[in-house]
């Protein structure tokens, strides 16, 4: 690879639309040796801390796929993508590396990942694997609003799984796109969760600033993604082979 300066980047191609995209994580040991080898030092690091193969084979070819996409709006090498964090996690690209204002979010879960690219827009997404038994305890009743709650459990119990993780998607995608992390309560704000209703940000002191759309993109899957208003909408996401 060829090392060059990308801090004059013109990433005029970076202010395009908004766009969304869904990638399997399991890949052969072929495909991610040449995917670890974009990663950087810290990245790599992080990677060997995983105890099972396949969770560290999941965050390899995550991180690599977010390198990529972001790489192909910037004009430059996948290698050459540096990031930073704010003071609660949420990931950005480095101060100078390009000319746009390019702007992320990634989420991944039992082996998919979602990711979303735009231009001056704040953007968060989850991605989760709906499962019954996360539904059928506590959890809800924790940490969402007494209002999801009650809109939850109202439900027909074969549909509240769906409706939880409906719900669970919509929040963190939202704090995500906040990137203020657990300094939200997760109880602050209301978001609509029955299945077949519109995905919406129902209260929140900001909700006029944000739109909201959900996906499923297979049956056992739900994802949501929240972008600052304004612009083009959401499209649906494209699976990335």
């Amino acid at each position: 690879m060829v090392s060059r300066d990308v801090a004059g980047v013109d990433a005029s191609v970076a202010c395009a639309e908004t766009r969304v995209w869904l990638v399997r994580l399991d890949r052969t040991g072929a495909e991610i040796a040449p995917m670890r080898a974009t990663l950087s030092e810290d990245e790599a690091e992080r990677a060997a801390r995983f105890y099972f193969d396949r969770d560290r084979n999941h965050f390899i070819v995550a991180r690599a796929t977010l390198r990529k996409l972001i790489a192909e709006r910037a004009g430059c090498e996948a290698g050459e993508v540096r990031f930073e964090y704010n003071q609660w996690g949420k990931p950005a690209l480095a101060a100078g590396f390009a000319r746009g204002d390019i702007r992320f979010n990634l989420s991944h879960s039992g082996g998919f990942a979602i990711y979303a690219i735009t231009c001056g827009r704040d953007v968060g997404v989850d991605i989760e694997t709906i499962r019954a038994d996360i539904a059928s305890e506590r959890v809800a009743e924790n940490f969402f609003s007494p209002v999801e709650v009650s809109a939850l459990r109202a439900l027909p119990v074969a549909e509240q799984p769906e409706g939880f993780f409906n719900c669970w998607t919509r929040k963190e995608a939202y704090v995500k796109a906040r990137g203020e992390g657990l300094s939200i309560e997760l109880a602050s704000f209301d978001v609509s969760l029955r299945p077949g209703e519109p995905a919406a940000i129902v209260r929140a002191a900001d909700r006029e600033k944000w739109s909201i759309a959900s996906f499923r993109p297979e049956p056992e899957r739900v994802a949501a993604v929240v972008i600052e208003s304004g612009g083009d909408g959401i499209p649906a996401p494209c699976w990335l082979a």
